[in-house]
């Protein structure tokens, strides 16, 4: 049986540079008390550690160095979505995951997978910032100063 979806906790976590890079990054948290989002420091260094370690892959795209990140601490697994634009339209993307119990450890996902329905919130804002703002004719700025308002999605 599929559950009940129960929203969840989004919130903005901080903005990656690597080099030239930068990467709007976002936490997904199941608990947020005080309304704040909940994701263990050591889970959010092994992203950034992951992302930055897997720059020659997003490198070896044509690309506008800007991206976004998805960090779900979800209920059965820690996932890692890398979003990054290129080709004026598309948005490429480099899945992890990590087990959901133990200390993180990110590695590619061993299956194709795209998102799940709460990791989609994030993607479809996204899409809509991007079409909003670079694909309107304004500068990347704006793009990079579009983001989803924390809160339960």
């Amino acid at each position: 049986m599929i559950p009940t979806y129960t929203p969840r906790w989004f919130g903005r976590l901080d903005t990656w540079r690597f080099s030239d890079w930068a990467i709007k990054v976002y936490g997904i948290s199941t608990e947020a008390p005080d309304r704040k989002l909940v994701i263990d420091k050591g889970l959010v260094k092994e992203a950034h550690s992951f992302v930055e370690a897997n720059l020659a892959r997003m490198e070896e795209t044509s690309h506008y160095s800007v991206g976004f990140v998805i960090l779900h601490h979800g209920s059965a697994a820690k996932s890692l979505l890398t979003q990054w634009w290129t080709n004026e339209c598309v948005c490429l993307q480099y899945v992890a995951q990590s087990k959901f119990a133990g200390p993180p450890k990110f590695e590619p996902a061993k299956q194709d997978l795209m998102a799940c329905a709460y990791e989609l919130v994030p993607i479809d804002f996204e899409r809509r910032a991007w079409v909003s703002t670079v694909m309107s004719g304004k500068p990347m700025e704006a793009y990079l100063g579009a983001w989803l308002p924390d809160g339960f999605y």
